[in-house]
């Protein structure tokens, strides 16, 4: 497969603090924006609604996501930000807000793209892409923008009232940047700088989750913004999306994302957030290096956090044969990254591999 390198780092502007929605009229007024559209959650806005400022001359118009970033819900939208005739998007939300709001900014010629997560799930706050779906929560694929994000602020006392769930998602999903990354970049003999700097972030969403996470989710609980958990959360939207911006293809997804793709064809995976069916994929992939004793040393994090060991713990213990290949030939479609791997990869290898995996985790308990 063509390996990319194309550098895009970080947001132009980033700040991470209480008050930091306060800034937004002065910030919106920095970029000459007066009409600009909020794309929320549907129960972000009311949580962040306490923090957010009033925005004076600049004029606002909300609208509530559907559900699902997808070509029907960003055609949606994308027509009511032209007939609003607005200067920007805001994205206030999970991930999947982020990414329309991504969406909807580039469909509509690059125009300014604000992003207010209002949870720690994932990296999608920061990176220059949108992974789309279906309608009914079927993963397509993603699609990567030539511009950054214009402004990202993140306002931890919104953060830490989030679902500890979805915490715990971004946690797992931040884990697997590393074994991702580390599967690619183990390949180059002489990696370039922006490699050097991609591996370390890499390195950051491994050693700090395992160092800090327990603290963290407990301190997250107690509503208290502690270091760890402002590290971890930090780590959670920050290092991820930095492991994709210095390596591109390098050191964006290896084996376990595909795997999480193809799962989501599953309705019975739906109830699973998206950090865990990485979780899964994750051992997926080690399973693929042969890297049996490195599932072993995480069994303990992924029992702490009660991260898919199994398939029973995907609701997919009554998978046969034919259904587990269906899967596995999804995840090695071509042009997968899952090819990226050091061996060559079959949807029949696969099929083995979730098997002996499934051996492994039965003898092991």
């Amino acid at each position: 497969m063509t390996m990319n390198l194309t550098l895009r780092p970080a947001p132009q502007e980033y700040l991470c603090q209480e008050g930091a929605y306060a800034q937004l009229p002065g910030k919106l007024a920095e970029r000459f924006i007066k009409k600009v559209l909020i794309l929320h959650g549907e129960n972000a806005y009311r949580v962040a609604a306490p923090f957010l400022p009033e925005f004076g001359n600049i004029e606002v118009i909300t609208v509530q996501f559907n559900g699902e970033c997808s070509d029907i819900e960003i055609t949606r939208l994308l027509t009511l930000f032209k007939a609003a005739q607005a200067d920007a998007i805001i994205g206030l939300g999970g991930g999947k807000v982020m990414d329309t709001a991504k969406a909807v900014g580039f469909r509509s010629g690059y125009v300014p793209v604000i992003l207010l997560p209002t949870m720690a799930s994932n990296c999608a706050a920061w990176t220059p892409l949108s992974v789309l779906y279906t309608e009914d929560g079927s993963s397509t694929g993603f699609e990567v923008y030539a511009q950054q994000t214009a402004l990202l602020l993140v306002e931890p006392r919104v953060v830490i009232d989030s679902p500890i769930a979805f915490f715990i998602a971004g946690i797992a999903d931040t884990l697997a940047k590393w074994y991702e990354a580390d599967a690619i970049l183990s390949q180059v003999e002489q990696p370039s700088l922006a490699l050097d700097l991609c591996r370390y972030a890499a390195q950051q969403c491994h050693d700090i989750p395992l160092a800090l996470a327990q603290q963290a989710v407990t301190d997250m609980r107690d509503k208290n913004p502690s270091y760890a958990w402002l590290k971890v959360m930090e780590t959670n939207i920050m290092a991820g999306g930095l492991v994709g911006g210095f390596g591109d293809d390098y050191g964006r997804t290896a084996a376990a994302h595909p795997i999480h793709d193809a799962l989501t064809a599953r309705t019975e995976t739906h109830v699973f957030l998206h950090g865990f069916k990485v979780a899964y994929g994750v051992l997926v992939q080690l399973a693929l290096e042969d890297k049996w004793s490195e599932i072993t040393k995480l069994a303990p994090f992924y029992e702490q956090f009660k991260l898919p060991q199994t398939l029973a713990d995907l609701n997919l213990s009554e998978l046969n044969d034919d259904a587990l290949l269906t899967i596995a030939q999804r995840a090695c479609a071509p042009g997968e990254s899952i090819h990226f791997l050091a061996s060559p990869v079959t949807p029949e290898r696969v099929v083995d591999t979730i098997k002996a995996l499934e051996s492994f985790q039965q003898q092991a308990n």
